[in-house]
């Protein structure tokens, strides 16, 4: 199976973000009683290098479990070259029951392209959808396509060799929340093809109704993370980039 095959595929890093890294991203999934996210590493071509996955436990209606996420999101990653690292851009679902809480976060730290999404299921919805401006709430909301990033995923999971752009990369070591049970969510969901009115209609779903998809979701934000930031990583991987902090 191919949870069974990436789970086979891990490395051990030895250092927190591996040396082709050019920028780091972000995604979160909001629950009734946790968040849960990912950090992304990506480099020329969007290959891929898992950081970190965590989940915090906690109400998303209380102050207290933002402040454990901004923790993570604010915190820099040393990469092996010495060079400190920040998430350059995250995502957070808005979707969920926290709505308003979701818009409060990223209100108050867009500066740090912190931005509130909304996914849209569908084979013709495009991936990134910007808006043009502040929704009620006075939040800029991301609309996101997650049909087409899950098609993205599914390929970038299914490419053989290191060197091929969208490759993934995920950390052997103990602690970083990659293990058995996030290869089973990241891959706990197929590609079905009905026939509507003689139309194919495409859609993601889940393999078993009880299976948790929050590993493969969450990639999708930070995948979307990429795409809203959108930067050049060629030249960010030969002249640096503005979200490292830069020796004294």
């Amino acid at each position: 199976d191919m949870d069974e095959l990436l789970l086979k595929r891990r490395q051990y890093y030895n250092c927190i973000v591996p040396v082709g890294v050019v920028i780091l991203t972000a995604g979160v999934d909001v629950q009734d009683n946790r968040l849960e996210y990912e950090i992304v590493g990506w480099g020329v071509g969007k290959i891929s290098w898992g950081i970190q996955y965590g989940v915090i436990m906690g109400d998303p209606g209380k102050m207290e479990t933002w402040d454990q996420l901004s923790a993570v999101l604010f915190d820099t990653y040393k990469r092996e070259d010495g060079t400190d690292l920040q998430v350059l851009t995250t995502c957070i679902d808005s979707g969920g029951h926290y709505t308003s809480e979701v818009y409060q976060y990223c209100r108050k730290n867009e500066a740090r392209r912190v931005w509130a999404i909304k996914g849209q299921g569908g084979s013709g919805t495009v991936y990134i959808q910007r808006p043009k401006r502040r929704n009620d709430a006075g939040v800029w909301l991301f609309h996101i396509g997650v049909d087409a990033g899950k098609d993205t995923i599914a390929s970038r999971l299914n490419t053989k060799f290191e060197s091929e752009p969208g490759f993934c990369h995920f950390p052997m070591e103990e602690g970083r929340g990659y293990d058995e049970q996030y290869f089973q969510g990241l891959t706990a969901e197929r590609r079905v093809i009905r026939y509507v009115k003689s139309r194919a209609v495409i859609s993601w779903e889940k393999i078993t109704s009880g299976a948790r998809n929050e590993p493969f979701d969450i990639r999708n934000y930070a995948t979307a993370a990429l795409e809203i930031a959108n930067p050049n990583l060629e030249y960010l991987a030969k002249h640096g980039t503005e979200a490292e902090t830069r020796k004294p």
